[in-house]
């Protein structure tokens, strides 16, 4: 659980010390299927209604989704809990929520009508 832990922060961290934006909200979901062997990764700040990208959205994506793997495997390995999608939202003042969701993904999901 503490390995745990460690990864949500720093992937807190990552996520509020790459933008300069006093945001309303920041978010990052990495989702991914193993059988079909893809992943998918975005992170965003929302300000008035605005999205933003990161400062360096390739620095802040490859270090992310290594710790998005990492915090994969700790939580199968120790919990057995197998997600295929995790959303992390952090609100204005750096307080962080997180959402695992188990369900297989789809690459399509994006462009599936609700």
């Amino acid at each position: 659980m503490e390995e745990q832990l460690r990864i949500l922060n720093e992937l807190s961290r990552i996520l509020h010390f790459s933008t300069e934006i006093a945001y309303n909200s920041a978010h990052l979901v990495y989702k991914f299927n193993p059988d079909e062997q893809w992943y998918s990764f975005s992170a965003w700040y929302e300000k008035n209604h605005q999205n933003y990208s990161p400062n360096n959205f390739d620095k802040i994506s490859n270090e992310a989704q290594e710790l998005c793997k990492e915090l994969h495997n700790e939580m199968q390995a120790h919990t057995g809990g197998d997600w295929r999608k995790f959303v992390l939202t952090l609100n204005e003042k750096g307080e962080a929520k997180t959402q695992f969701i188990y369900d297989i993904q789809s690459c399509m999901d994006e462009f599936k009508d609700d």
